[in-house]
């Protein structure tokens, strides 16, 4: 297990609603993502520059285009092509393979066909045509593994390799205070008071007193509000505090502790060594969700 300090910044328009329904200032906090729908903060990753390096090598392969025109072919076939085109290591987990408990059948038959489409949009496809195919009810995704492949299949297997991330929320914890008893400006005493001459002989100030009173909310309140947006919106099925095994937080010291595989960490921050032009957030099946898009073709000079 690895960790690292990590800053969860910039915000978006739904963010800044559900914090405002939850009670929570608005003004100053950042968290999940832009309004734009691009890649949320920074560093997703406790790798080293080297690794970094590596996975996105292994990305930058996988936005090589290929093409795909098959009919009934086993799963298996169509993972090793893609291995093969791309020159990248790919670890499908296999149903009763590696001691996995779920897992993909290599004779699943697939028939799909894709025309120079980059090799991670194939890939993503082919596992959504397997996960209908089994109907065994799991979801099927990729993650990067500690040292630069790609595995992918059902979540539950992929919840096997976990990583410790800390994620510095300090500046979404700043308290607004909301003065909301302030003074009001009377305009026809003050129209009243200029008339006379404005001299010392006026009635008094324009402004009415207003109380003193001051709202807001806590740090820990705002801690909270933020752990039920993250585990609401994001992978909602595989954290621990709503029934499921892949996914846990802890607040500590204005940081989140968050043990979660890749494919999750992913979903909060993004990876830090991919354009952020190229990590886009959408809502898919009422789940927030962070796509990695292929770098796009160099033109020819």
């Amino acid at each position: 297990m690895t960790h690292n300090a990590h800053k969860l910044k910039l915000v978006s328009t739904f963010a800044l609603s559900t914090f405002a329904c939850a009670g929570v200032p608005a003004i100053g906090l950042a968290t999940l993502t832009m309004s734009s729908g691009q890649a949320i903060a920074q560093n997703t990753s406790s790798d080293d520059a080297s690794t970094k390096q590596i996975k996105r090598s292994v990305l930058v392969s996988l936005s090589k285009p290929i093409s795909l025109d098959v009919e009934d072919q086993p799963l298996e076939d169509i993972f090793n092509f893609i291995a093969e085109v791309t020159g990248v290591e790919l670890e499908p987990i296999y149903l009763n393979e590696n001691f996995a408990s779920n897992g993909m059948d290599p004779e699943t038959l697939i028939t799909m066909k894709a025309s120079n489409t980059p090799a991670l949009i194939v890939l993503e496809r082919v596992l959504l045509r397997a996960q209908r195919a089994e109907s065994i009810g799991e979801e099927y995704t990729w993650q990067f593994t500690d040292y630069g492949s790609i595995e992918f299949g059902p979540k539950t297997e992929l919840n096997r390799n976990q990583q410790v991330e800390l994620y510095d929320i300090a500046d979404l914890l700043f308290v607004v205070q909301d003065f909301d008893n302030a003074p009001e400006f009377d305009l026809q005493s003050a129209v009243s008071q200029a008339g006379g001459g404005g001299g010392g002989g006026g009635s008094g100030s324009p402004f009415s007193s207003g109380g003193g009173n001051v709202t807001s909310t806590t740090s820990a309140e705002n801690a909270q509000a933020l752990t039920d947006l993250i585990q609401s919106t994001i992978e909602p099925d595989q954290w621990a505090a709503l029934g499921g095994d892949g996914a846990s937080m802890t607040f500590y010291n204005n940081s989140f502790i968050i043990t979660a595989p890749d494919y999750i960490h992913r979903q909060i921050a993004g990876y830090s060594f991919w354009p952020s032009k190229l990590q886009q957030v959408r809502k898919v099946n009422g789940k927030q969700q962070t796509i990695i898009k292929p770098a796009p073709k160099k033109r020819k000079p």
